[in-house]
């Protein structure tokens, strides 16, 4: 249905000369492009990793999302520029048959609104397509109001005047799509996710000394993943040991994905590629070092 919607105000903008309507259309396809990376982490969730993907496909939803921003930025440029151009010079506009497209828009985005919110759930995928069909429908309305402007007072200034409104969403929610995205490719971590307040919370477990070359990124939004070297005391029980430190990343921070790595001592603490955190015992350092300790973790 949004395709429809898209594709019936894009011709219609064109025919009605209205770039209020045209803005609506892009605005609805970046919407709709916005259900389409649902449904597409959906189902590329569902496939198995492989050997040349070990991470299975989940990255395909952040790619393909960051192409959607980096679109969108162009989109609403090119609208924001030609609605300060229309300021000086607004053309004359189909104001009803505008206001009849607009009016189906709505009703379009309506339905499709009422639908994701029956079958939302605690499903957040789902939720953030809600939210996008109702700032579809926000849009929508904002058209409709300038068509019953232009009708009854041929204020014809209201079209470019509603495109740059148009323009300034579009290019608010492709900033933050590709702030979000980018930052899920250069492997940072998740912003709920505090290293500090993990390794604080893991230096409280009795046997832990130090912990070191902790790294926290997202496979893709909502999968966190972890791998940290933990310094432990002598005569410590491992498995034990490992067994609290997952308890509490799941338990406590959501981290289910994490690879820990359980040493006694570092040889080559003056190397440069591990970052080295605060100690439990004697304060913090900025040392770093880089080694090669037997791997313990939780299968």
């Amino acid at each position: 249905m949004g395709t429809k919607v898209f594709l019936a105000e894009i011709i219609g903008g064109y025919w009605t000369h209205s770039l209020a309507l045209l803005s609506d259309a892009w605005h609805v396809l970046t919407d709709a492009g916005a259900l389409g990376l649902t449904l597409l982490a959906i189902l590329q969730a569902r496939k198995a990793s492989t050997m040349q993907n070990t991470y299975g496909f989940h990255r395909l939803e952040v790619v393909a999302a960051f192409i959607n921003g980096a679109t969108l930025f162009v989109i609403s440029g090119w609208v924001l520029v030609e609605g300060i151009r229309r300021l000086w010079a607004p053309p004359d506009i189909r104001s009803q048959e505008m206001l009849i497209i607009a009016v189906v828009g709505l009703v379009a985005n309506l339905l499709i609104a009422l639908l994701l919110n029956t079958h939302a759930g605690d499903n957040l995928n789902v939720k953030s397509a809600f939210l996008h069909v109702v700032g579809d429908a926000l849009a929508s309305f904002g058209v409709i109001t300038g068509g019953l402007l232009m009708m009854r007072f041929h204020w014809y200034i209201a079209d470019p005047v509603i495109s740059i409104g148009i323009s300034l969403m579009l290019l608010r929610s492709a900033y933050y799509l590709t702030r979000e995205t980018l930052h899920i490719l250069l492997e940072g971590p998740p912003p709920e996710v505090r290293a500090e307040k993990i390794i604080k919370a893991l230096q409280q477990i009795p046997g832990v000394k130090n912990i070191h070359d902790v790294h926290i990124w997202s496979i893709t939004s909502g999968i966190p993943s972890l791998t940290m070297h933990v310094i432990v005391g002598a005569g410590i029980n491992y498995q034990e040991l490992l067994n609290k430190c997952n308890l509490i990343l799941a338990r406590d921070f959501a981290i289910i994905h994490s690879t820990i790595q359980l040493e006694q001592e570092c040889r080559l603490a003056k190397q440069i590629t591990c970052n080295l955190y605060s100690s439990s015992q004697g304060g913090g350092t900025t040392q770093h070092h880089h080694h090669h300790h037997k791997h313990h973790s939780l299968a």
